[in-house]
């Protein structure tokens, strides 16, 4: 897997089903790509395979299917260059894990942006099946859309806020200099947030010696930090909403191919039930030591 040896977001690949909640995320995709002078590539995989298994009975002929996506394509291109935003398009045939993954690794992309759900979900407010196994698979960071997400965060009333959960682990820290480059790219705020799940008394909550030694490189970014107690992914998401968050980044183990770790199950929680987009990093997916005064270099 790639590393991060500095922040970057210049590559940002969006992959679509066509679905109304996938193109909310093709709209967070679209100011990521202005806010950061990104290219955007515009994915559709048809697959063959999942769609009888998904409709449980057969879909339109290929080549009808084909030329229906290549119009859509070309309708979501045309709509993202009259808002200035560079962008190309790529329609494939075959299994969407492997399509998608083999399209970051053969452009370096810097970001993956899809939605929570898509056409044939029926879960409710889950995770979709496609979602999970994207989260689960791909070699660089994601940024996961909800249908009914704030579309707000990028509207000038406000000043963004980044919410970053840490339980002060390996994992955790590795993503904290991502994230505080990507608060201070934003022209944001960081709101760190630690969240005891064992319930210990309130006068025992505060955990400032480790949040002090936990943002000693990154402070100048950092609003506030806060100590909860209660379920971690209920607690997060019911944050989010009390400090208006714009985004939820969070660090993450990658299962690969053996099981599910606990940190994965957890994000999946937090981005199901969240109405602010989130981030997800695995450990691999780390900027370079936190410094105020890289500030510009990725500003449109």
């Amino acid at each position: 897997m790639r590393e991060y040896h500095e922040f970057t977001m210049k590559r940002i690949v969006v992959a679509t089903d066509f679905s109304d909640a996938s193109y909310g995320a093709i709209h967070y995709a679209k100011q990521l790509g202005c806010r950061f002078s990104a290219k955007l590539l515009v994915v559709h995989v048809i697959d063959m395979t999942r769609s009888l298994q998904v409709d449980g009975m057969p879909t339109e002929p290929l080549p009808d299917r084909i030329d229906a996506a290549e119009d859509e394509l070309q309708r979501i291109s045309s709509s993202l260059a009259f808002d200035g935003v560079r962008c190309s398009t790529a329609l494939r045939v075959g299994g969407i894990r492997e399509t998608v993954s083999g399209l970051i690794k053969e452009r370096d992309a810097d970001l993956l942006v899809i939605a929570t759900s898509g056409k044939g979900y029926k879960g409710g407010q889950g995770l979709g099946s496609v979602a999970e196994m994207l989260l689960r698979s791909v070699s660089c960071p994601v940024l996961t859309v909800a249908r009914l997400v704030r579309q707000d965060a990028y509207e000038a009333t406000h000043e963004r806020r980044v919410l970053f959960p840490t339980d002060f682990s390996n994992t955790s820290r590795a993503a904290l200099s991502y994230t505080a480059h990507l608060t201070r790219h934003l022209d944001g705020r960081l709101v760190l947030l630690h969240v005891d799940p064992f319930g210990t008394p309130p006068d025992a909550l505060p955990h400032e010696k480790e949040f002090r030694e936990f943002t000693r490189e990154i402070g100048s970014v950092v609003s506030e930090c806060i100590t909860r107690a209660g379920d971690p992914a209920r607690t997060i998401v019911k944050v989010s909403a009390e400090k208006h968050a714009d985004f939820i980044v969070m660090g993450v183990q990658r299962s690969g191919a053996i099981g599910i770790p606990p940190s994965e199950l957890f994000a999946f929680d937090v981005i199901r039930l969240a109405n602010c987009p989130v981030f997800t990093l695995s450990a691999e997916h780390q900027a370079q030591p936190f410094n105020h005064k890289l500030q510009a270099t990725a500003r449109a």
